[in-house]
């Protein structure tokens, strides 16, 4: 057998061999995976194995993803290949416990209707297909619950999104919700007491969520099937129910605590009723707070010249400046914080301010913070100058660092007889944020009412709420970082693409939407006639509607048919590297052997 003939059949048994191992591999073993990423973004975190471990009930997931009209969309088919990605690692560490199904929701499909009866959003595509579902329902015996669309740009959320779905469908009851206030925040009826006014549009949007109940601290007893405490401001509350909230909190119930230096949405109540005619002052808890090692000064307000909000307080004058009402910008909130994390803008007034002792056993996560411009000042002095913002900048020294205005607080305090429990609470220091005026108006549409949210107070409310009703495995799981990082060669690609079928797509477009206005006076009527769907001017305009749109789309995939050769390039390269690199060693090995060989039989020969 000549060499060349060895050469080959060397050949042929190395790929023979490669891809036989391969498949054998495959169908034989456990699918295995190495995360190499730089934050480990594709290894579920403890919390979210802890939650998995202890799923007690059969759920099923379902993943309504439109696979065809995502194709021309290779950025969000990629990120679409990577959320399955995620929830199958869910599905294979549960232990058949969790089931997934993927499906294609096609146009006028009775998957389609299944999927917007399931709460999943359709969104509509630029080039007028679609529409586009990507939302995923969990769903076992006894509950049921979706995300309406898994949003790219929170992909770094994604986890605890997940973990959260998962875990509010284990229970078939609402989390149950305790507000201890003697404020009205679910409204005050007994007008003896003071105004009559309806409950706070917060109060009213958290019952349609939970199971919520507003209790007075005289007398308090906390149930003891309490998911989340909210202890609204505690002034002059007695020391029975200062104890409860303390022991509650300690023997691992979660709490929000809103305290407040200079409480200004209070109404005007009854001057007969000494509890209620003081609601405006401070209200602290020293002795639990000073036990945890938080520190609190309820007689100072934090003034802030940078976030201040700019405010008119009549028509004859210019607007001013307040820097008690301040306005933080998203780069003033906790990113990495799912409770913080995509929120516009949040409005506090007089707002205290809180921070750690150095002997404190808890860790602090703020969640809110000032700017540097910022400063203390004596709630008295506030007080006095509060009525002409401009009195507050004079003479404005800042403190040239920032305050913690609300923040999470986590780590083991000791109790006597009893083993250390985990901490898990949220205090914010001020509580005219959750009042009607300073987020969100009230109108009346039809008899029923709509509030239209000017900030992200609520929201910021409900994502504390929502995050502390689930448990201390969900509160761990923080955001994973950025996924997508950027391509400069298909970036450049895409550019170049974009700009030789600028043009051509724009005048595609405006047609487009000139033929359709044509369509839409035809339809003005409502009933479109059999006679005017016959018409060679109706039928000539729907011709023309999809040749455009036709047209569109094949200029869609010629934007991305440069993108796509090159994927389909750097596969190649990732199947047939190693073979290729295989075959390149067995050769450089047979050659070695033949030289060998030959200088072996030469040296005999010689000698």
């Amino acid at each position: 057998m000549s060499t060349r003939v060895r050469l080959i059949a060397a050949v042929t048994a190395l790929l023979l061999a490669y891809f036989g191992l391969n498949q054998l591999f495959r169908l034989a073993l456990p699918p295995m995976r190495l995360d190499l990423t730089e934050k480990h973004l594709f290894t579920l975190s403890s919390g979210s194995q802890r939650i998995i471990a202890k799923v007690n009930q059969d759920t099923e997931l379902t993943l309504y993803y439109s696979e065809k009209e995502a194709r021309p969309y290779p950025q969000f088919r990629q990120y679409a290949q990577r959320v399955s990605e995620k929830i199958e690692e869910y599905a294979a560490q549960s232990g058949n416990k969790i089931r997934l199904r993927i499906i294609d929701p096609e146009p006028y499909s009775s998957a389609e209707d299944i999927a917007i009866a399931e709460g999943i959003l359709a969104i509509p595509l630029e080039d007028g297909a679609g529409p586009l579902y990507f939302g995923l329902t969990a769903k076992t015996a006894v509950r049921k619950q979706s995300i309406g669309f898994i949003k790219p740009e929170s992909e770094q959320y994604l986890e605890y999104e997940l973990s959260k779905l998962i875990q509010s469908v284990q229970s078939g009851d609402k989390p149950k919700v305790l507000l201890v206030s003697d404020l009205p925040v679910s409204g005050n009826t007994n007008s003896t007491l003071g105004p009559v006014v309806p409950a706070w549009v917060v109060y009213r949007q958290l019952s349609e969520r939970y199971q919520l109940s507003h209790m007075s601290p005289r007398a308090l007893t906390i149930p003891s099937d309490t998911d989340v405490l909210w202890v609204m401001h505690p002034r002059n509350w007695p020391e029975s129910a200062l104890q409860q909230v303390q022991l509650f909190v300690e023997n691992g119930g979660h709490a929000v605590v809103v305290l407040d230096p200079n409480a200004e949405s209070v109404p005007v109540f009854s001057g007969s009723n000494p509890i209620l005619s003081n609601l405006y002052l401070a209200s602290d808890m020293p002795a639990m707070l000073q036990r945890w090692g938080v520190r609190y000064d309820s007689n100072a307000v934090v003034l802030d010249s940078k976030y201040a909000w700019l405010m008119q307080l009549n028509e004859n004058q210019f607007p001013k400046r307040n820097p008690a009402l301040i306005s933080l910008p998203a780069e003033a909130m906790n990113q990495r914080d799912p409770v913080t994390a995509d929120l516009d803008r949040i409005v506090l007034s007089s707002t205290g301010a809180m921070t750690l002792t150095e002997n404190s056993p808890l860790q602090i996560e703020p969640l809110l913070q000032s700017s540097d411009s910022s400063r203390l000042i004596d709630v008295t002095g506030f007080r006095l100058a509060s009525e002409d913002p401009e009195k507050l900048l004079n003479g404005f020294v800042s403190s040239q660092e920032p305050f913690v205005l609300a923040a999470r607080f986590s780590g083991k305090v000791s109790s006597k007889g009893q083993p250390d429990k985990q901490l898990n609470f949220i205090v914010v220091a001020d509580s005219d944020f959750l009042s009607d005026r300073l987020w969100v108006q009230e109108n009346n549409l039809f008899g029923q009412p709509v509030f239209s949210a000017q900030a992200s107070n609520g929201d910021f409310f409900f994502n504390c709420i929502d995050q502390l009703s689930g448990t201390d495995d969900l509160i761990s799981i923080r955001s994973r970082g950025k996924v997508s990082r950027p391509f400069e060669k298909v970036d450049q690609l895409r550019r170049s693409a974009e700009q030789r079928y600028r043009d051509k797509q724009t005048a595609l477009l405006l047609n487009l939407e000139k033929v359709q206005s044509e369509i839409n006076v035809l339809q003005e009527s409502g009933n479109l006639s059999k006679a005017t769907q016959n018409s060679p001017k109706y039928r000539a305009l729907m011709t023309d509607k999809i040749k455009l749109r036709r047209s569109l789309r094949d200029i869609q995939r010629e934007l991305n048919l440069d993108v796509e050769r090159l994927g389909i390039i750097i596969k190649l390269i990732n199947i047939l590297g190693i073979a290729l690199l295989l075959l390149v060693i067995g050769a450089v090995v047979a050659v070695r052997r033949r030289l060998f060989k030959d200088y072996a039989r030469v040296s005999h020969g010689t000698s």
